[in-house]
């Protein structure tokens, strides 16, 4: 239900783009102007690594994750109505018939409630900060985590 909907966090976006013509490509929020995702292409060195051969392309997807132990920036949140701007780079001195590009993405939905409460939780965490360590907003309540 798009009422009930605060919109989708994504976590997983991969360029596909076809070698060898394939430079980069980058995801943008056009509503915003903001860069989601910028990708580009790893030439194969041909090292006992794998999907390291000689001369092949790949190109790494963009990841985010609620986990800080994972070390990737946090989800962005995405309305339903978001339009999304996707620009591909690519080397037109190579013979390539056939030259496409697409995005695979995966997302969370994210329920409008559950939305409202971050937002509370962020608001008051910054205005008292000193609260952030010992106190918490939950379901609308304050949860004091030391008792």
């Amino acid at each position: 239900d798009e009422d009930s909907t605060a919109g989708l966090k994504l976590i997983y976006a991969a360029p596909h783009c076809h070698a060898p013509v394939c430079i980069s490509m980058e995801l943008y929020n056009a509503n915003t102007g903001e860069l989601i995702c910028h990708a580009g292409a790893i030439k194969g060195t041909g090292s006992s690594a794998k999907y390291d051969e000689n001369g092949f392309l790949a190109i790494p997807p963009c990841l985010w994750s609620t986990n800080e132990n994972d070390e990737l920036p946090p989800p962005i949140l995405l309305p339903l109505n978001t339009t999304l701007l996707s620009i591909k780079r690519a080397n037109a001195t190579w013979p390539h018939t056939g030259e496409m590009a697409s995005w695979q993405m995966r997302g969370v939905l994210v329920d409008q409630a559950d939305q409202d409460l971050r937002n509370k939780q962020n608001a008051v965490s910054q205005s008292f900060p000193y609260l952030r360590s010992s106190s918490s907003l939950v379901d609308g309540r304050w949860n004091n985590n030391n008792h």
